[in-house]
């Protein structure tokens, strides 16, 4: 799920949340992170840093704790299946040992 569902899963109303840049670099992003804010949701040191794109709000930093970023995980680019067959032949062309493990079930959403 992208930044603005995991807020509205965690119940974060965007108005409580700091304003942003609209596109902040990967460093500004770092620094953030290195302070460890509250998460947004339930108020535990954060481990990530977003930010969630509000229409009546603008930008505004979006940060989870380890427990709340678990819950809403990000959605990926592309199927789970097909990420780690090209994983698996980057590994093979490169001659790097490669032991991957997932679960049958898969996770939610998927």
């Amino acid at each position: 799920m992208n930044h603005e569902e995991a807020a509205s899963k965690l119940a974060v109303d965007p108005a409580s949340l700091t304003p942003a840049p609209p596109s902040p670099r990967f460093t500004e992003t770092w620094a953030r992170m290195q302070q460890e804010p509250p998460c947004s949701a339930c108020g535990q040191p954060s481990r990530t840093s977003g930010v969630v794109h509000d229409p009546d709000h603008g930008a505004r930093w979006f940060d989870r704790c380890r427990e709340c970023f678990l819950a809403t995980p990000p959605t990926l680019r592309m199927p789970p299946a097909r990420f780690l067959e090209e994983l698996r032949e980057v590994a093979a062309e490169t001659r790097l040992p490669l032991r991957t493990y997932t679960d049958e079930g898969g996770r939610e959403g998927e």
